[in-house]
């Protein structure tokens, strides 16, 4: 028995086929080989990452597992910000200011630790029956920069009431304020 090979033209009509699949392949071995992220008892799986070539930030968001990044009703994000002035508190008010643009009713609060050079700023934010809580912590990346981790919750409005919404916060704010920032610097390979 004689074995032949193809013509070298169909050869060449399959290496962009080929070079797909193995890219298929290596982006999904890379994304499930991302830590899940746990947050007020909740996992969280890789859904979205990327970034602003303008300023080198990058960005990578981590939603609950049923649900499709654009309709998350939680979320976990890592933020880096490698051109950013390395000033925490600063950056806090920045996005406080940002919210406040947008929604001048907006409420807010800023924590900062002296201790850590971290910054938290939680905000309520509402675009008609979508409200949208989120608080961010800002801490100094190894190397000059900011890096930053966001929960945010959104939903509409008579889902939650008040009492709801301050319990929530209350435990954002106080699980974010001892969220191991580690987790964030490694997946952008800071060290």
């Amino acid at each position: 028995m004689r074995f032949s090979l193809p013509p070298l033209h169909s050869l060449r009509a399959l290496i962009p086929a080929l070079l797909l699949a193995a890219a298929l392949l290596l982006s999904g071995n890379l994304a499930a080989q991302t830590p899940a992220v746990e947050f007020l008892g909740q996992k969280f799986e890789k859904k979205f990452e990327g970034g602003n070539p303008q300023n080198a930030s990058r960005f990578v968001e981590f939603g609950l597992p049923p649900e499709p990044i654009k309709q998350w009703t939680k979320m976990v994000s890592y933020r880096h910000f490698p051109k950013s002035e390395p000033d925490t508190k600063k950056a806090a008010t920045v996005l406080g200011q940002l919210v406040k643009q947008r929604d001048k009713d907006a409420r807010l609060a800023i924590i900062t630790n002296d201790k850590t050079q971290e910054a938290i700023i939680d905000f309520l934010i509402g675009q008609g029956e979508t409200m949208e809580f989120n608080v961010f912590k800002y801490t100094k990346a190894p190397g000059g920069g900011l890096v930053a981790t966001q929960y945010a919750i959104r939903f509409k409005l008579g889902e939650m009431d008040g009492g709801e919404l301050k319990k929530i916060r209350t435990a954002a704010v106080n699980e974010m304020a001892k969220f191991d920032q580690s987790k964030a610097f490694a997946y952008f390979g800071l060290k």
